[in-house]
């Protein structure tokens, strides 16, 4: 605390005005101006992490609320089939229903192979020639000559054919392992591919595409029935039978497929739902208790926000509706520590039994809200971002943190100046009394020496 200009304070009063003294002063008035102020910027600090963790448990057990509170929730479906040979994908929403399929034949791509050649880079012809694709109506030419490759006949169909046809050269083994392989993009028989020459000339029989043995697989449409009724398709992948219902057909045979609703995201719910509001309960009771024996509370023993979402949250789980029903219906029960416990068998049998009823009194119809829009609301009006109890808390929080900086920084500066004043004047009278101790010992010692001269 002391300066160059002042660094001796002490030394004229024998230390009775030095810095020691001013920081003896300076501690009480610390303890009197500083310490409470940094007590209080210590409880908001505790009180701001705190409540941050109470509101991030607050907005888990919402989102549990508010999955049971959305409609999607309750039609969301599950589909079991009794064979790979068939697979069903359903969207939310498609009713409950059971049906059987039996494929005969699954669609196929036309695939043709070449004869075999040496060379990627293999010519396949020696005259000039029109090699013209027909493939759903429509007709495709590639002019090759005979100095064209297989190479280069390879990459010039998928365009020619504006990607209706590919083409791969394979290397199969052998003396000749080359062969250039056609095949239809899509299956079914509309997409059967024709191979002729247009320009008098061999390419055709040279690549050996008029050959029925290259002909290796023929297009066809996939046949199957639909509960002993025929249907084809050009595809494998059928989306148009059943509205919301995709069916991939893998292989040949029959199989039963059963479309229910997906009730295990609505049991997953309620078990989350407990957990969730059986961890926020606890932390609740921890931040408001008061322990009478140690006088100790907890951070929010006296909070009236903290203390209002306790109170409503075992409020709204209380709840009974216009028909009498209540959570207990559905396998959720208190128990005596005042936490839920959960048996899931009960809520499976409800929607086993009548799946409606269970989203009826969860999520309500459009004339009334459910349990779970209910509680969800409740849990809103806590933590939403504009006008939430929990939001407003922690604003005021944050603001009075602020103020109690500002008190705080103002109270230093008061000090700080009242102190440095302080060492100043005792500086000022510590030269003083230095002076007067001189004028004195001064004097003593002429009076000494006058009695001595006598």
């Amino acid at each position: 605390m002391a300066d160059s200009t002042i660094s001796s304070l002490g030394l004229g009063s024998d230390g009775a005005l030095s810095y020691d003294v001013i920081d003896q002063l300076r501690e009480v008035d610390e303890n009197a101006m500083i310490k409470p102020i940094d007590n209080k910027i210590s409880k908001n600090k505790t009180q701001a992490n705190d409540l941050s963790i109470l509101t991030t448990m607050t907005a888990t057990l919402k989102s549990s609320t508010s999955t049971l509170a959305d409609d999607m929730t309750y039609l969301k479906t599950s589909v079991t089939s009794s064979s790979e040979n068939i697979s069903v994908t359903a969207e939310s929403g498609v009713p409950s229903q059971d049906f059987t399929l039996d494929v005969q034949t699954l669609a196929k791509q036309d695939i043709y192979q070449s004869n075999s050649f040496s060379a990627e880079n293999s010519t396949f012809t020696t005259t000039n020639d029109t090699i013209n694709f027909n493939i759903d109506g429509s007709d495709y030419q590639i002019d090759v000559t005979a100095t064209t490759t297989l190479e280069e006949l390879k990459g010039q169909i998928y365009d020619a054919t504006d990607g209706k046809i590919t083409a791969s050269l394979l290397n199969v083994g052998g003396d000749n392992p080359y062969k250039l392989v056609l095949k239809s993009t899509d299956t079914g028989v509309n997409n059967a591919v024709t191979v002729t020459s247009t320009g008098g000339g061999t390419a055709v029989s040279d690549l050996g595409f008029d050959d029925d043995t290259n002909h290796i697989q023929n297009a066809t449409d996939a046949e199957f029935t639909y509960n002993n009724v025929s249907i084809t398709r050009s595809t494998n992948t059928v989306d148009d039978l059943i509205v919301g219902v995709t069916i991939n057909l893998n292989d040949i045979g029959s199989s039963n497929i059963s479309i229910k609703q997906d009730t295990s995201t609505i049991t997953n719910g309620v078990q989350s739902f407990v957990n969730n509001y059986n961890e926020l309960m606890n932390n609740l009771a921890e931040s408001t208790k008061y322990d009478s024996d140690t006088k100790l509370a907890g951070t929010f023993q006296s909070s009236s926000e903290i203390k209002s979402l306790q109170s409503d949250m075992r409020r709204q789980l209380l709840t009974v509706d216009d028909q009498g029903r209540s959570i207990s219906d559905y396998g959720v029960t208190i128990n005596d520590a005042g936490l839920l416990e959960f048996d899931s068998s009960i809520l499976d049998s409800k929607l086993s039994s009548d799946s409606a009823d269970v989203e009826d009194f969860f999520n309500g119809t459009s004339d009334t809200e459910g349990y779970f829009t209910k509680y969800n609301n409740v849990l809103d009006s806590y933590i939403n971002s504009d006008s939430g109890v929990l939001t407003l808390y922690s604003n005021q929080l944050t603001n009075s943190h602020t103020g109690l900086e500002d008190e705080r920084a103002k109270n230093v500066a008061r000090l700080d100046a009242k102190y440095d004043t302080m060492a100043k004047r005792f500086a000022s009278y510590d030269a003083v009394i230095s002076n007067l101790n001189a004028q004195f010992e001064s004097l003593s010692m002429m009076i000494n020496q006058s009695y001595a001269d006598k």
